[in-house]
């Protein structure tokens, strides 16, 4: 667990040195906000995925009605709701596919943080105290640095930083590297294809991660700040946050598969149809 607290540690740090002030003052609302969404989602989230998706798809359409009514000097209101009219309707029809979107997202995650874990993560540890070797090693410059450079120096781009890691796994175990963009890329098209097959388990299985998670961090933020001491104190039992996810995880697939099950009236009346 050391790799996964070093990782979990620079992304604290990324986002206190990054994040605008304001952001950081924000957190125990937004914190809030997640938790009723995850709670939602983890509930509510497959039977209510059509309608959101479509209501998503409605409002884009009324925006990019405005724009269009402001660019070619039409009636704005008629531009508006014709382009949430017909953006509406495309995305009613093609709901399955955006189900397959989402569904190839949320397991190529699950895949890849399963795969990152086992074979990516250990190189981690290593880059980072190769990093430290190499400015231990470096001569000590006399020259005070430029603004420039000590502004470069604290607001170091996190895509640097995953190039520069990317680099080094390429090097020091090609094969993990290209493994990791097949697999990527199997995930994907498998998450694809299962989500627009499937709909109905994809749209559960994957609401249920999505809205675990989102609960997951809403209480991590909420705890951190309320009581800074529970972090050590999750650090020292990590087996309880793996207990408490995967708890919330089936509690949310069984409430989800029966609330999202077609009613013997409705089973029969498609059924008549057919």
């Amino acid at each position: 667990m050391n790799e996964v607290e070093g990782i979990l540690e620079q992304a604290r740090l990324l986002v206190v040195q990054h994040a605008p002030a304001d952001v950081l003052r924000g957190a125990v609302p937004a914190a809030i906000v997640l938790l009723v969404a995850g709670v939602g989602i983890s509930v509510l989230g497959a039977k209510l995925a059509r309608f959101g998706v479509t209501t998503g798809f409605v409002v884009l359409g009324a925006l990019s009605g405005s724009v269009f009514a402001r660019e070619f000097n039409f009636a704005p209101l008629i531009c508006v709701l014709g382009g949430a009219l017909l953006v509406g309707v495309i995305g009613f029809q093609t709901f399955r596919l955006w189900v397959g979107v989402g569904a190839a997202l949320v397991f190529s995650s699950v895949v890849m943080g399963t795969f990152g874990y086992q074979r990516v993560v250990p190189y981690m540890s290593e880059f980072r105290q190769q990093v430290q070797e190499q400015r231990v090693q470096t001569p000590i410059a006399f020259a005070l640095p430029t603004p420039q450079e000590q502004t470069s120096y604290r607001e170091r781009d996190p895509q640097e930083w995953a190039q520069e890691f990317w680099s080094y796994l390429t090097q020091r175990d090609a094969n993990t590297a290209q493994n990791t963009k097949a697999l990527t890329f199997v995930a994907l098209l498998t998450g694809l294809c299962l989500g627009i097959v499937a709909v109905r388990w994809a749209l559960i299985i994957a609401t249920s991660l999505v809205g675990t998670v989102l609960v997951t961090s809403a209480v991590a933020t909420l705890l951190t700040s309320s009581v800074p001491e529970s972090c050590q104190a999750f650090q020292n039992n990590p087996g309880l946050i793996g207990v408490g996810m995967g708890g919330f995880l089936v509690t949310s697939l069984v409430l989800q598969t029966m609330l999202s099950r077609k009613s013997p009236s409705g089973a029969a009346e498609s059924a008549s149809k057919k």
